[in-house]
């Protein structure tokens, strides 16, 4: 109660209420008399409480519902931090409820942007440095839900390496997340995901977004090379890092070059379909070999879904390309919390 006093006493009615009880009290005493200064106080008492009744309106709300934390993570990306931060928050605050977001996030739980943006600014193939980057990334997840008491909704906006987005993934699992995948072609921000289920880990029994081909030559070689094709720019798997795979099981996305979001309103169910395919042909393969290494070309959200599905205990491999060739960025094996 104390506390949605002195933040009342602050809001724009408390304001109002204090600054023209002050000022209307004092020259009302002196021109009005007692009756005047009665009905300067009354009509300050009555903003402070409209202020009270609006504090512990918002209160209740930020106290008591699910919390919208937008949540940005670049590597390789010079698009400025705050652009795209104050970009997520205009998306998030398309819901009337959440209008000032930061603002009260910092009021009421003492989070500030600092703490929700994440910008990895060395060497991607720096194998330690990526790891502590991510564990940073969940140790302060982590804080923030306990700050919510696990109430928190992460709306996250991840560019622009897929590799570390799998990665990436990893660390949130079951978690209540939305995903968001930044359009360049129409410089927005596309709303394509919210994750409120393991649906992307359910079997599916036939596939429709992709043409699977397996080109299993070696039983005795236990290394799968897997390519995921779902962006419009092609991998080439005449390279000599990929010609050297004797197994190899490629997805073919039967879309037109990536996932469409010209539509007026995206179909959140398409992008889930993508990764429940995809980890569906990794996971009925898997158990036969010892090692795979996964090369891809796909928007960033589907990576961070996929590596949700694949989380961290498997030998896999995920490469990047980068400067004409596919370079190992991160084994998901490798990748460690320990809070």
């Amino acid at each position: 109660m104390i506390q949605t006093l002195v933040s009342g006493l602050t809001s724009r009615y408390g304001v109002f209420a204090t600054t023209f009880a002050g000022f209307g009290g004092l020259a009302a005493d002196a021109f009005l008399g007692k009756t005047g200064f009665a009905l300067i106080l009354s009509v300050a008492l009555l903003f402070l409480w409209l202020a009270i009744k609006e504090e512990k309106a918002t209160a209740a709300l930020y106290k008591n519902e699910t919390i919208p934390i937008p949540i940005v993570v670049s590597v390789d990306d010079n698009t400025p931090m705050e652009i795209l931060f104050n970009a997520l928050i205009v998306e998030i605050e398309k819901d009337e409820k959440f209008k000032g977001l930061e603002a009260k996030l910092k009021k009421y739980f003492t989070i500030t942007s600092e703490m929700l943006t994440f910008k990895y600014t060395g060497d991607m193939y720096d194998n330690d440095r990526l790891i502590s980057f991510l564990q940073i990334i969940r140790y302060e997840l982590n804080d923030i839900q306990s700050r919510l008491d696990n109430k928190a909704e992460f709306h996250i906006i991840y560019l622009k390496r897929p590799a570390v987005g799998f990665a990436l993934g990893g660390m949130f699992r079951s978690d209540g997340i939305v995903l968001y995948q930044n359009n360049d072609y129409k410089n927005r921000l596309d709303k394509v995901l919210k994750i409120d289920s393991r649906r992307y880990k359910e079997k599916v029994f036939s596939y429709e977004k992709f043409d699977v081909i397996h080109s299993l030559e070696s039983k005795e070689d236990k290394k799968l090379l897997v390519v995921i094709q779902i962006s419009s720019h092609n991998i080439s798997l005449s390279s000599e890092k990929l010609k050297a795979f004797k197994n190899v099981v490629s997805l073919k996305s039967r879309g037109n070059g990536t996932i469409s979001v010209d539509k007026k309103e995206v179909d959140e169910g398409e992008w889930i379909a993508y990764a429940q395919e995809i980890y569906n042909v990794i996971n009925h393969i898997k158990d036969d070999f010892d090692e795979i290494t996964l090369v891809h070309s796909m928007p960033e959200a589907v990576a961070v879904v996929v590596g949700m599905a694949l989380e961290n205990y498997w030998n896999i491999n995920i490469c990047q390309y980068d400067d004409s060739a596919y370079k190992k960025v991160i084994n998901l094996k490798d990748i460690k919390y320990y809070f």
